[in-house]
């Protein structure tokens, strides 16, 4: 897997393009990973350790943890150098200089704790190793060499010679370059002979590369970066070892893929992987604790769902010897004739004329019936059948009449039914107990395609030899109804607090279910085959070429997350974490990224109840809908009834999202502008200041702006220009400026330029290079 990734590919067409003798490596977030969910939890930590010793500190942990972040700042605000020292940190601390000293020296001891290596940079170490090269650290790091070398020796003892060039020491930072220059003076290399490799775009990549170093980003792409930022807001508690994972499936990504089917394999990777993952091995403990050896996983979910359990048992094949797992080919649709009593089978036809877009095609061929006198109506919705007249008689009646005339012949097709499906069953299991394992409940009538235990309940119904259980990966409260039929158990369980996120996702389970689902066609039945072998009958497969690499794409994307989970130990999953995963779902129904909303509303649903209608999941017609009745209008209406407009609409919240990217994030009140950029806002003005400019132009008039504008007053800094893309299509005005094309833009010599935006960067940069002339111009920006 690792060796057909891209971030390899990538290190061997370095290697093999240029002269490179030295192998350069930062540390924290590349080399080193920490076990802990930020650096800022080692400060809480030994705080908390200290207190244990007895150590009577004045503060509790979580507040130490805040007063260690604000000394730091207010350190490196302070000094002279590009780096500070470790101690220069406690100067900023107020208290005595004992606490400091027991402190600081938990610190150290935490950080030693924590710190492990990351896999893939072993990997590229062998890999240097077998070239010949060099391996150095540079790092920006106000601890000092000495810690940190006994850091890497213990941790990796096969280094010899370990070279660790750290700006505390130096006084000088990657951030500025200088410690890069720094290290090519010491070492008497040329910039073209070092690989550098690090986690931080500015640090790690821009700077290396401003002065001829190769360098090679070691992070997440920035869409996933926004998705970390955003699942912190939904309060995701997820282990640092399993975010690690995330990271490590996605940058083990394989090379060759289109930007489209890259989006699937991170979809498969850091989304959707780490919860198939842990419900696999939910399902394995709830096997090994009821005693069942039988899994039955059923379609078409069931594939995807099979493939992480057997890959688990695989894994743990110590721990769960007996048990094995099945695909198991059943639908609402070829269970639905199987579970019909003869006493309930006009209730059931009442039931299937609720269908969407159910046609009288659909219902013929469901109960195995024709009837000439409906033969030119065969393709209309069962919905509109009693404004239409069939010789003088009312289309619903009609088909009521055709339904009694043909009684008899449903109710032998319901036998046969019945008859093949248990034999089918019995292929699989024989009569030894066996588990369910499916996606969810059904939302309630007219049923989109979707879960509520539906498909468990109705094979409940058909079989003899009942289910032990079944396992969903969650529920709802219409789904629990069916706990009366057959036992039910929800990996994310419906609870108080879970109601509101599961219903956001069964409102929308399209975005899920689409890709869940596989290259395989719907289960429509089962035949016999001239041994007498039941085997079942499939709607053919018409997936485009662009949708089947896109779903194998995310299929392994998923393999990949639970290689990684695999690797790095990670446990079963305890509640906290199974209710993260539901966070997970929620932040991406209600608050998607760009990359998301684009990728999965295109994707396109097939209704697999016996229709064969499909529909995409953010559609034109849809989104100029929510135009006319206005976008507040429609989502008070949306947040006051969940399903208004689920017959129109299948993902309303990506269809906002579409039409503006922040919408939802204002609407859900997760985004006050002001608080969201105070912070980026002051390294900015430092930036500015510390090149002494009075007068500067500014890249970005959006919501940024709108918050740098009232500081950049404040400190007497003078807007020169206001610059935006937007502007190509027409001037604009934003809080009084004139805003303007980059390409009508004057930029003399001598300016410094703003770039008002914490995303796309490095495009804007590229933008700005491209049109300006001058060399001398300064450009500032947070990365």
């Amino acid at each position: 897997m690792i060796d057909d990734s891209e971030l390899f590919q990538r290190l061997d067409d370095l290697l093999s393009q240029r002269e490179i003798t030295h192998l350069s490596l930062d540390l924290f977030d590349t080399f080193f990973r920490r076990a802990c969910s930020e650096p800022s939890w080692v400060f809480e930590e030994a705080a908390r350790r200290v207190l244990a010793n007895g150590v009577t500190l004045p503060m509790e942990a979580e507040d130490y943890r805040l007063c260690r972040i604000e000394a730091e700042a207010r350190a490196r605000k302070q000094s002279v150098r590009e780096e500070i020292y470790f101690t220069e940190i406690f100067a900023h601390v107020p208290l005595c200089s004992e606490h400091k000293r027991a402190l600081m020296a938990e610190e150290l001891q935490v950080e030693r704790d924590v710190i492990y290596l990351d896999p893939l940079v072993q990997m590229i170490l062998q890999r240097a190793q077998c070239h010949g090269l060099q391996v150095i650290f540079i790092s920006d790091m106000y601890l000092s060499e000495v810690f940190l070398k006994e850091l890497i020796i213990q941790r990796c003892p096969q280094l010899h010679n370990v070279h660790l060039f750290v700006s505390s020491e130096l006084g000088l930072t990657k951030q500025s370059g200088s410690l890069f220059q720094q290290v090519l003076s010491l070492l008497a290399v040329k910039p073209e002979q070092v690989l550098h490799i690090g986690d931080n775009p500015k640090a790690d990549v821009q700077s290396a590369q401003q002065l001829g170093l190769a360098s090679l980003h070691f992070d997440l792409p920035d869409h996933l970066s926004d998705v970390l930022e955003n699942e912190k807001l939904y309060r995701v508690n997820l282990s640092s070892t399993m975010q690690h994972a995330r990271k490590l499936a996605v940058l083990s990504i394989p090379q060759q893929l289109s930007e489209e089917e890259q989006f699937f394999y991170a979809y498969g990777a850091f989304t959707l992987g780490p919860i198939l993952t842990a419900f696999a091995k939910w399902i394995l403990q709830s096997a090994k604790r009821l005693q069942v050896k039988n899994i039955l996983s059923l379609m078409r979910e069931g594939g995807i769902f099979a493939a992480c359990i057997n890959r688990q048992l695989d894994f743990q094949s110590q721990k769960y010897p007996d048990i094995r797992c099945q695909t198991c080919y059943a639908s609402r649709k070829a269970t639905y004739l199987p579970a019909i009593d003869d006493s309930q089978l006009e209730e059931a036809v009442s039931q299937t004329l609720m269908r969407r877009n159910y046609t009288v095609r659909d219902f013929f061929n469901e109960f195995g019936i024709q009837d000439v006198r409906l033969a030119s109506f065969l393709d209309t919705p069962l919905a509109f059948l009693d404004q239409i007249s069939v010789d003088g008689q009312d289309g619903l009646q009609l088909m009521a009449d055709v339904f009694e005339q043909n009684i008899e012949q449903i109710k032998s097709n319901i036998q046969q039914s019945k008859l093949a499906m248990r034999d089918y069953f019995v292929g699989l299991t024989g009569d030894a107990p066996y588990l369910l394992v499916d996606l969810a409940p059904p939302p309630p009538p007219p049923p989109p395609l979707g879960g509520g235990g539906t498909i468990p309940s109705q094979i409940s119904k058909a079989m003899q030899q009942q289910p032990v259980t079944s396992l969903l990966l969650y529920c709802n409260h219409r789904g629990s109804k069916n706990s009366v039929i057959t036992p039910i158990s929800a990996f994310i369980p419906v609870r108080n607090d879970t109601i509101k996120g599961i219903k956001k996702i069964a409102r929308s389970p399209e975005i899920f279910e689409i890709v869940l689902v596989g290259l395989e066609g719907s289960t429509l039945g089962y035949r016999y085959t001239a041994e007498g072998k039941v085997v079942p009958r499939q709607a053919e497969v018409r997936y485009s070429a662009r949708h089947q690499q896109n779903i194998r794409s995310f299929e392994a994307g998923v393999n990949a997350y639970q290689l990684w989970d695999q690797s790095l130990g990670i446990v079963e999953p305890d509640l906290d974490e199974r209710l993260s995963f539901l966070r997970m779902m929620e932040r991406l129904v209600e608050c998607p990224v760009s990359s998301e909303v684009h990728y999965l509303g295109n994707l396109v649903h097939e209704d697999n109840f016996g229709s064969e209608r499909s529909y995409k999941v953010i559609n034109s017609s849809g989104l100029t809908r929510i135009h006319s009745e206005g976008i507040e209008t429609f989502y008070r209406k949306f947040s006051k009834n969940m399903s208004y407009g689920e017959r129109w609409l299948a993902w309303p919240q990506g269809a906002l999202s579409r039409l503006d990217p922040d919408l939802m994030m204002d609407f859900v009140g997760l985004r006050d502008a002001r608080y969201k950029h105070a912070q980026a806002i002051e390294s900015l003005l430092e930036l500015v200041q510390s090149q002494q400019a009075t007068d500067v132009i500014v890249y970005g008039a959006g919501e940024f702006f709108e918050c740098l504008v009232p500081e950049l007053v404040k400190n007497s800094i003078h807007i020169r220009s206001v610059i935006d893309k937007k502007a190509n299509f027409g001037h604009y005005q934003v809080m009084g400026y004139d805003v303007i094309s980059l390409s009508e833009c004057s930029i003399p010599s001598g300016s410094v330029l703003i770039i008002a935006s914490a995303s796309f960067v490095e495009e804007i940069r590229r933008d700005i290079f491209a049109a300006i002339f001058s060399q001398d111009v300064t450009i500032l920006s947070l990365n």
